[in-house]
């Protein structure tokens, strides 16, 4: 996947429009009950862009700019279970006794990849141990080595006139090495699955750390309007072609069909409505799409009924779609909602999850924005 970094491309029009748009309205006919009044757990964080709870309602949260893996008692006390001293830290699940979390030191250079990056685990004694080398395994195998994305049917002299540079969006391209895991969640024997938004694959790792591709999923493709041109810089040739975009895995969750769900966003053009939520076999690895048209599809979470939650980021709200469903509606409004975590007694979130995040060479001019905070699930809405 070509971004740099995932979800940060396009960040500062998000979270400008997170501070002027209108609420936003229900995706369908249908309108849900009101949600409850969101409770803030903690504020001040710094990209809090993936989250887990545990059974006696501690949440664990990166700080993913900041490399930092956080602990955030019931009453708001934070404590830094862990910091990379640089990289990248995110994809956070809990595991037993243990968390699982992401850590990306991924340089950009195939030739000189830089630090670590793949799963971690931390225990509570504080020990930290290596699950998988998953960047490693990219560089290794890079299994859509051979997808091509961009224009596929630009002409040479279109092509010709699209600007260079790692500024701008790459007009046809096939897959590169990009390892970036982005989403954990453990599974049954000592499994642990990771959606990969740089691999844009599902990964498989054995106990004994073996990594497998399980899910390789298809671009997404966007007709580029004028505006998406002007966006990223094109020339007007490109207006009215298919752009195929990566199509780039946020988050994965158990469902109670024992499939994983999937959110799904596209790299590229991003346009609005193009996220998606996929189901996945986790042996088979065979997949099939459950719903799309959310904008920013960064997280979900799934009830034990079958009901899903998606953080829409870009689109300022969590986003319900019933079991059966097709067509999602608005559960709640929330400013750069970036992940949603699904528990018997609440819903939890991150929101806020780009203020004060540095968006170019000057420095940020808001504090840390990023909050925890929970959605009591009333009988409307506690989808047992």
């Amino acid at each position: 996947m070509r971004r740099v970094p995932v979800l940060v491309a396009g960040a500062a029009a998000a979270l400008s429009a997170a501070l002027t748009i209108s609420p936003a309205q229900a995706h369908g006919g249908y309108k849900p009950p009101k949600p409850p009044t969101p409770i803030t757990i903690a504020e001040g964080l710094l990209s809090p862009l993936s989250l887990a709870v545990g059974h006696d309602g501690t949440t664990y949260v990166s700080q993913n700019f900041a490399g930092e893996l956080t602990k955030v008692s019931k009453n708001g006390a934070t404590k830094t279970l862990y910091s990379s001293g640089g990289a990248e830290v995110g994809g956070v699940s809990v595991a037993g006794d243990k968390i699982l979390f992401a850590e990306t030191g991924f340089s950009g250079d195939p030739e000189n990849p830089g630090g670590f990056t793949g799963i971690k685990s931390i225990d509570k004694r504080g020990k930290v141990r290596v699950v998988a080398d998953t960047g490693a395994y990219e560089l290794k195998k890079n299994p859509d080595r051979k997808v091509s994305y961009g224009f596929r049917d630009i002409s040479d002299e279109c092509l010709a006139q699209v600007p260079q540079g790692p500024e701008y969006p790459p007009a046809k391209y096939t897959g590169d090495l990009n390892p970036h895991p982005y989403a954990t969640v453990p599974g049954p024997f000592g499994y642990t699955f990771v959606a990969d938004a740089g691999a844009n694959t599902i990964q498989r790792i054995s106990p004994s750390g073996k990594i497998s591709t399980i899910a390789l999923f298809p671009p997404v493709p966007a007709v580029a309007t004028a505006e998406d041109a002007a966006g990223a810089g094109f020339p007007e040739c490109v207006v009215g072609l298919k752009y195929y975009g990566d199509a780039v895995p946020t988050d994965l969750e158990w469902g109670p069909d024992g499939w994983l769900y999937v959110t799904l966003l596209p790299g590229g053009l991003e346009a609005p409505g193009t996220g998606a939520v996929y189901r996945v076999h986790p042996v088979t690895g065979k997949f099939k799409k459950v719903a799309d048209g959310f904008s920013g599809a960064t997280n979900l979470a799934v009830s034990r009924k079958g009901d899903v939650y998606v953080t829409e980021l870009f689109a300022n709200r969590i986003s319900l779609l019933k079991k059966g469903a097709k067509t999602p509606t608005t559960y709640a409004e929330a400013v750069l909602p970036a992940a949603v975590e699904w528990t018997p007694k609440a819903l939890y979130a991150t929101t806020g999850a780009l203020i004060g995040v540095p968006m170019g060479p000057e420095p940020p001019t808001d504090p840390p924005g990023g909050m925890v905070v929970k959605y009591p699930l009333s009988w409307g809405h506690h989808h047992r």
